[in-house]
């Protein structure tokens, strides 16, 4: 279990400290010799960091020590950025354990195959002695601005500088000493050499338990995560399988909370804990288990609860929570999967799915082995308190807010259809892969009362310019009806009165309000389990 601890193993030979050159290091990585091992965490510096992390070498400062695990690598295509390395076999492969970020923008910096290619670009202010973006305009004073990828090689600056920098020794000796102090300036390095790969993780994460350190997800998979081609391997691998199911994109801090509790453990994890370990089957069993469960969590969710995207989720609770029931009963009855639906509704309508540590913990244990009846009559006791108000049309929009997000899911059960064209409007236009939110643009942006900040001021539409004016030409009322428009609601914006249409249209929308919540929570049917539950065996009598 990932509870046990253990004492972790001393490794065989003490690590060498040495110091790289910054161009022996770029040698090094040029040959395929540096990798960087799937559990490192994904590029976090903008190119604003590296302009410091140069600074830092051209002015002597310390950049930190890098860290090293020397062990054997297949062949593999390696990618820094824009700098692209085909990697022979080597038995002598240096894997960053700790310094991934500083060696990419090494790279991305100096070895980009062009100068401007890379988003990490940079040129040195010759005049400045400042690194900056590529310059808009590099003809009106090309002298001035050195590109870095002139500079890793002494030959090569000083023939970009002798072409460039004609009449002006003063930026010449500048460009000629930046080039020194960049290729010259040694940098600190453990390399630690062990066959077990556990004893690395453990040097990883004690690596990165303090200072701006890796988040709990990342840390995780770094302790776990597999170097082979196994998948699942890693949180974030999870994630991009579960985007195939078109739900949107599932935050990894979920999933972890998931597989923690898939795994016995608490929900979430204190900062005391420190790292866990696994034995390289029983992680990838947690990551695939992990996998298999949150995606029936997500076909529940669009096909019994109807809540057909993540950002739809008014609370993120719930899918814990299914999440250690499917662990239990991975296929249960019809009965359990209705009365999990209404559950879903009522805590979120209710408020019951408030994510707190004490109530997620105590809600959990509401899901017992032994009985998908019990569970689930468990689980309805925590949400039969009614609501004293369901959203209301003119409640404030918030898309952030639970309540914006049960609105929303109340316009998508108008079924809405585009303005021009009249065709249903599909989930792929109102969705933004990136940005996690559907597009609800507001009809008008004149601020006239509370109402102006209401649901009754959205549109469940793809974003575009002019959107009162498309509105106000439509007359096919079966399109205004899909957005919860009547004829008066029309009528008011034709006439200009916006008060007027913004009342009549949250009439509509109460309404259909309060019978979309009362459909989906059914407050007044009885919860009673599936007959299977209710029948007694003869022999019990």
């Amino acid at each position: 279990m990932l509870e046990e601890r253990h004492d972790p193993e001393p490794l065989e030979r003490r690590p060498e400290a040495r110091t790289f050159k910054v161009e022996d290091l770029l040698a090094e990585l040029r040959l395929g010799r540096v990798r960087i091992p799937p559990f490192q965490r994904g590029i976090r510096w903008k190119w604003q960091d590296a302009a410091k992390f140069f600074d830092s070498l051209y002015r002597g400062y310390p950049v930190g020590t890098l860290l090293f695990w020397e062990t054997g690598a297949e062949p593999a295509d390696v990618h820094f950025g824009s700098v692209h390395i085909s990697a022979q076999a080597r038995t002598d492969a240096l894997w960053v354990v700790d310094g991934q970020q500083r060696l990419v923008s090494l790279a991305r910096v100096m070895l980009a195959p062009e100068p401007n290619l890379d988003d990490f670009a940079l040129y040195f202010d010759l005049d400045q002695r400042s690194f900056v973006r590529p310059p808009e305009d590099l003809t009106e004073d090309p002298s001035r601005w050195l590109p870095m990828t002139e500079v890793l090689d002494s030959e090569r600056l000083m023939q970009w500088a002798f072409e460039h920098v004609t009449n002006n020794s003063v930026r010449r000796e500048r460009a000629f000493t930046l080039g020194r102090r960049i290729r010259d300036y040694e940098i600190p390095a453990y390399l630690v050499r062990t066959t077990r790969e556990e004893t690395l993780r453990e040097v990883f994460g004690r690596t990165n338990s303090s200072g701006v350190s890796l988040s709990q997800t990342e840390v995780f998979d770094a302790l776990h995560s597999a170097r082979g081609p196994v998948r699942p391997a890693t949180l974030g691998q999870i994630v991009s399988a579960l985007e195939a199911l078109d739900f949107g994109r599932v935050e990894e801090k979920l999933l972890y909370r998931l597989l923690r509790t898939l795994r016995g453990l608490d929900v979430i994890e204190r900062a005391d804990d420190g790292p866990r370990h696994l034995s390289e089957a029983e992680a990838l069993a947690a990551y695939r288990e992990t996998a298999e469960t949150a995606e029936r969590v997500i076909q529940f969710f669009r096909a019994d609860a109807g809540i057909p995207r993540y950002e739809l989720l008014p609370y993120k609770k719930p899918f814990v929570l299914l999440g250690k029931f499917f662990k239990h009963y991975p296929n249960p009855r019809p009965r359990s999967r209705d009365l999990l639906a209404r559950w879903v509704w009522r805590g979120a309508l209710n408020g019951a799915h408030r994510g707190d540590t004490v109530s997620t913990r105590a809600s959990l244990e509401r899901i017992v082995s032994g009985s998908e009846d019990t569970s689930v009559q468990r689980l309805l006791e925590l949400v039969k308190a009614r609501p004293r108000a369901l959203p209301d049309a003119a409640d404030p929009f918030n898309f952030r807010h639970a309540t914006s997000k049960l609105q929303a899911l109340a316009l998508l059960d108008l079924k809405p259809r585009d303005l021009e064209s009249g065709a249903p409007i599909g989930l792929d236009l109102l969705a933004g892969p990136q940005e996690q939110v559907l597009s609800m643009p507001a009809i008008t942006e004149r601020d006239s009362g509370a109402l102006a900040k209401s649901v009754a001021n959205r549109l469940l539409h793809p974003k575009g310019p002019g959107l009162r004016r498309l509105l106000v030409e439509v007359v096919d009322p079966v399109i205004l009806a899909s957005h919860g428009i009547s004829e008066d609601a029309i009528e008011a914006l034709r006439r200009d009165d916006i008060d007027g249409f913004f009342a009549a249209r949250a009439r509509v929308l109460r309404n259909h309000f309060d019978r979309f919540f009362a459909r989906h929570a059914r407050w007044n049917e009885p919860d009673r389990p599936s007959l299977a539950a209710l029948m007694v065996d003869d022999e019990e009598v």
